[in-house]
């Protein structure tokens, strides 16, 4: 039989047994529940999540109102030549002579209906609204363009830190490894404390890299779920699903082609037209006539006194005038100087033009220009990337003969890294330049959607 002292240690490592048990269990159901509660991700093609972004955009919402807006004021102008029918009554007591009640005689019905017949000022303005509805067309090119442009920077940023996060991991797992190595060494007195610190500074710079990769990816993976209307722990970049970028030859004059195919350009063609057409309209306002068709009928009331103050023959309660509106300009300084600044509006809206197509071509041949310099540099990292590797190979052959230890290699796979950060880093430089000129030159929306 066990003695007291036994009997009370068996029975304390029994309770501390169920205790751990109990623990595990628990521990165990709360990770279950963890992994139940978040949510699981699922593969976002790079079309899909264009297609998305489109649908979801508040900027392009705003550019269609602006655009729907234009074409009904282009309407509201155009349908002055269409009759314009009003029913009404004028209603009331008339003591003496019969006075207007706001230009119509008091009557019991009374219909009118007036449109224009001509008028060539009006003509031209409904010239610049038609005009302006094309512009607010191309804008919403321009703002469909910059939610697409967009979407494929954050779309390829993601992919690139995806590949950086998964290769720090793995750096972060050697650096660990090779600081208890360090540490287990300087325990026994093969290496100097100096040493051990060097590797927990090479742990901390692998950590540090994680988490700003890491925290990138966060925010740019929040941003993509707001482009596209999804919960941002539901989605994930699919690998390769982004379209081959075209191939851009210094030879081309993508000067060119930007200025014919903007839309930016466009619109600012397309305002300084619709300026020129209104600045034409004030003009022929200030000197050309105009004519319009109008009609009305009235059912006059007897106790108005009609037959007390107009004694011409018999009283008719059924009325009808019809006829047109003829009005010639003599003189009118206020509509010439209406006419002068319509003028001056129209010389701002060219000048803005030609700004604005300089500034595109400038623009495209820039990014033109930059596309080789981004290449080479992308091209440089690659090598010093493949340096590096083959130090680490070699540094890997020295273990084996016991001329490097673990830190050596923690120190080359550090090196790996930076160079593989700094070689995905400048792809995604060229990337974006190769974006923002299909932006500019107007082809991007092709390059995204091959089957618009």
């Amino acid at each position: 039989m066990p003695s007291p002292p036994r009997r009370l240690m068996i029975k304390l490592v029994g309770r501390w047994t169920q205790m751990v048990v109990v623990a595990y269990f628990f521990f165990a159901g709360h990770l279950a529940c963890i992994a139940q509660e978040t949510p699981k991700r699922e593969f976002l093609p790079f079309q899909k999540a264009v297609d998305l972004a489109l649908q979801n955009s508040g900027v392009m919402g705003m550019a269609e109102l602006g655009q729907l807006r234009s074409q009904k004021v282009y309407q509201e102008l155009h349908n002055n030549y269409i009759p314009q029918l009003t029913a009404g009554s004028g209603l009331g007591y008339a003591y003496g002579f019969p006075l207007t009640l706001e230009g119509t005689a008091p009557s019991l019905a009374n219909f009118t209906s007036t449109q224009a017949l001509f008028n060539p000022a009006l003509k031209q303005f409904i010239r610049a609204a038609k005009i302006d509805w094309g512009a607010a067309g191309q804008d919403v090119q321009d703002k469909r363009d910059a939610v697409i442009l967009d979407t494929a920077l954050t779309y390829a940023q993601l992919e690139q830190l995806s590949g950086k996060v998964k290769a720090l991991t793995e750096a972060q797992e050697a650096a660990g490894k090779a600081q208890f190595v360090s540490e287990q060494r300087v325990q026994q007195g093969v290496d100097s404390k100096l040493e051990f610190t060097k590797s927990q500074l090479t742990a901390a710079r692998i950590r540090l890299r994680l988490a700003e990769s890491q925290g990138q990816m966060d925010v740019l993976r929040e941003h993509l779920a707001k482009l596209v209307g999804l919960p941002a722990d539901s989605i994930a970049v699919e690998a390769g699903s982004m379209p081959q970028l075209p191939q851009v030859s210094q030879d081309d004059d993508l000067s060119a082609r930007a200025r014919e195919n903007s839309p930016l350009v466009k619109q600012a063609d397309q305002k300084a037209a619709a300026a020129e057409a209104r600045a034409r309209g004030e003009h022929k306002a200030a000197v050309w006539p105009t004519a319009d068709i109008a009609a009305q009928y009235a059912y006059l009331a007897r106790y108005n006194n009609w037959e007390t103050y107009f004694r011409t023959g018999t009283f008719l309660v059924n009325n009808f005038t019809g006829g047109v509106n003829i009005r010639i300009p003599i003189f009118s300084p206020v509509q010439k100087a209406k006419a002068e600044q319509a003028d001056a509006d129209a010389a701002i809206a060219r000048k803005q033009a030609d700004l604005t197509r300089n500034r595109v071509s400038e623009n495209a041949l820039k990014l033109q220009r930059s596309l080789r310099q981004l290449a080479a540099a992308r091209d440089v990292a690659k090598l010093e990337w493949e340096v590096a590797q083959g130090e680490l190979d070699a540094v890997s052959g020295r273990m084996e003969t016991g001329a490097a230890n673990s830190r050596d290699e923690a120190n080359a796979r550090l090196d790996v890294d930076d160079k593989h950060a700094a070689y995905t880093d400048s792809e995604f430089d060229l990337c974006r330049a190769e974006l923002q000129l299909l932006q500019v030159t107007g082809e991007l929306e092709n390059w995204a959607i091959p089957t618009h």
